[in-house]
């Protein structure tokens, strides 16, 4: 079957045929050369504060079939959330668990104010789907473990790396006792920035987040009976030569799980330095949502850049920013001019879709956990592509083309010595999946 979508509607054409004819004067996308490279977990979004707030203040009913198209196979098929470890800047306040100044054992902890909205919603889109993988992130610590003593800006003290890592291992185990089993967790959200004060923040150097990943984290973890999964890092592409640093620290590979990145700033293909030097660690993509002041940029193309982009080059997962927010970016107690992934209308009970969930629902239903991300050139400038091998040896290639004026893109699509000959919709872009059964 052959899929084609375009800004507004779903086109279905069955059984586009292969045949044994080749055009030469088309690209080739040749599945039969590609090289199944890292297994892809799926791509998913941050369960903000924010979002789960506003989530709480629709009808149950609406609430519901939002859930449903989101979290399933018969919608976009989102497979990942990230929560937030006390606040991050899209929440309702700033907060944090433990504000007992010294309290290094979490005596005093508490997660009493995420029971009233943040884990019922939590909860509910779990029932949707049971198998979702969940990996959480903290942006600050309490600022009595800081040398600024507030949660926005600031760095760790070195005294108090033990008090971070129980302050991680409190939080994992209220969240299990609450039925809520969470997969994985990022040391720090972007430890290289502080924000400049206007959010909540933590700077961490790389031998800081060295001997909480080797150390202090690991023992909190074992102390508390948890199997938790660490991964560093959380940052942008540009800063591989602190990952590199981080990973060349004594007992830092073995004990951690994995690699998060950011594409704020750098390209996809910074992190081949890493991969080159640690092949079998894995990657993901923890965070890119839209901007509300670059939507007129930020097209499907742009989004498959990015998206594409993390995935082809080593990512095994890609996760949004917020699931919802306001037409203005609401809540927000800090200063990015982010978007939802849909926007929300509380008032009408309502949810209109951002360029990036489109290109989710392009390709997220039909690929598999545990598919193998394959490797293929890119057909030209004007066309980004992206094939899959699922478990079952099913096939999904999806591709993002900018059609030349009055020209449509053609290529073809090689399999098993046939080839498909494909003229994309004549559109400003066009987005298409093809989906080869075994």
């Amino acid at each position: 079957m052959l899929q084609t979508t375009d800004s507004e509607a779903i086109h279905e054409v069955s059984n586009t045929p292969f045949t044994k004819h080749f055009y030469s004067l088309y690209e080739t996308i040749d599945l039969d050369a590609a090289k199944p490279m890292h297994e892809y977990l799926g791509v998913g979004v941050s369960m903000t504060d924010a979002s789960c707030w506003l989530l709480s203040q629709v009808d149950k009913g609406v609430r519901h079939n939002f859930f449903k198209k989101v979290f399933t196979k018969k919608g976009y098929n989102l497979s990942i959330i990230r929560l937030n470890c006390g606040s991050s800047d899209y929440a309702t306040e700033l907060y944090n668990y433990n504000d007992t100044k010294g309290d290094v054992e979490m005596k005093n902890f508490s997660i009493a104010r995420d029971e009233k909205y943040m884990i019922p919603m939590i909860k509910s889109l779990k029932s949707y789907n049971p198998n979702i993988y969940t990996f959480s992130s903290v942006w600050s610590v309490p600022g009595w473990m800081k040398t600024n003593g507030e949660m926005c800006g600031g760095a760790l003290l070195d005294e108090h790396l033990p008090s971070f890592a129980n302050y991680w291992a409190a939080y994992l185990k209220a969240y299990k006792a609450q039925g809520i089993e969470i997969d994985a967790i990022t040391i720090q959200n972007e430890p290289l920035t502080d924000q400049k004060g206007g959010c909540p923040a933590t700077l961490i150097s790389a031998e800081q987040e060295a001997l909480l990943a080797s150390k202090h984290i690991p023992q909190a973890l074992k102390k508390a009976g948890l199997e938790t999964k660490i991964w560093i890092h959380d940052h942008n592409y540009k800063d591989y030569e602190r990952v590199l640093n981080i990973l060349d620290k004594r007992g830092v590979v073995g004990k951690i799980d994995a690699i998060a990145w950011h594409p704020y700033n750098g390209e996809p293909e910074m992190i081949h330095s890493v991969k080159a030097k640690h092949p079998n660690i894995p990657m993901h993509l923890t965070e890119r949502g839209p901007n509300l002041t670059k939507l007129d940029k930020q097209d499907v193309k742009w989004w498959a850049d990015v998206i594409f982009g993390a995935l082809n080059n080593g990512c095994q997962s890609y996760s949004s920013w917020n699931l919802v927010l306001d037409a203005d970016g609401q809540p927000n107690v800090g200063k990015h001019p982010c978007g939802g992934l849909f926007t929300i209308d509380i008032e009408n009970g309502t949810f209109a879709e951002s360029t990036q969930a489109k290109l989710f629902r392009q390709f997220s239903p039909y690929v598999l956990r545990g598919a193998k991300i394959l490797s293929i050139t890119q057909p030209n400038e004007n066309i980004r592509a992206i094939a899959f091998q699922n478990p079952n040896g099913s096939i999904v290639v999806c591709l993002v083309a900018q059609d030349k004026p009055n020209k449509r893109q053609s290529l073809q699509i090689k399999y098993r010595g046939e080839y498909m000959l494909l003229s994309l919709p004549l559109n400003t872009w066009s987005m298409t999946t093809i989906l080869i059964e075994k």
